[in-house]
């Protein structure tokens, strides 16, 4: 990798690795009642899923781009996309992707089809963002 590409995509990875461990408090602090009651709260959290999801495409669309691929027209084909290089099994790209759908989600304004997505969100990243991280860190090596 050239090192004006290592260059743009390591503040993404940093941003993306200071943020997720907000992941374990967001998770213990936030339920269902907390969501719909504390105004401020889920727009904290709207907030925050929303900004790593982004990185998530910038970072996928960076890497697509130097990998000299096709960049995919929707948010949630580039994710599939990334996802496929990634993850052995086609559900976890599929599983990857629907962080697109979440993120669209989120400018929804009905409480409880956000708080789905939300905790959707919450159970997909522990299970597939170490692997993303992994795995893009790995191409930044090469």
């Amino acid at each position: 990798m050239h090192q004006t590409d290592r260059a743009k995509l390591i503040p993404h990875i940093e941003y993306l690795e200071k943020e997720l461990p907000f992941f374990e408090i967001y998770e213990r602090e936030i339920d269902w009642k907390v969501y719909q009651s504390q105004r401020s709260k889920r727009l904290e959290v709207e907030r925050w899923i929303e900004c790593l999801i982004n990185v998530t495409l910038d970072i996928s669309k960076m890497f697509l781009t130097i990998k000299e691929e096709e960049i995919p027209e929707t948010s949630r084909e580039v994710l599939f996309k990334t996802g496929a290089g990634i993850y052995d099994k086609e559900e976890e790209a599929e599983a990857f992707s629907e962080l697109a759908k979440i993120r669209n989600t989120l400018a929804h304004r009905y409480l409880d089809i956000k708080w789905q997505d939300i905790k959707r969100f919450f159970q997909v990243v522990p299970k597939l963002y170490p692997a993303f991280l992994d795995y893009i860190k790995k191409e930044l090596e090469r």
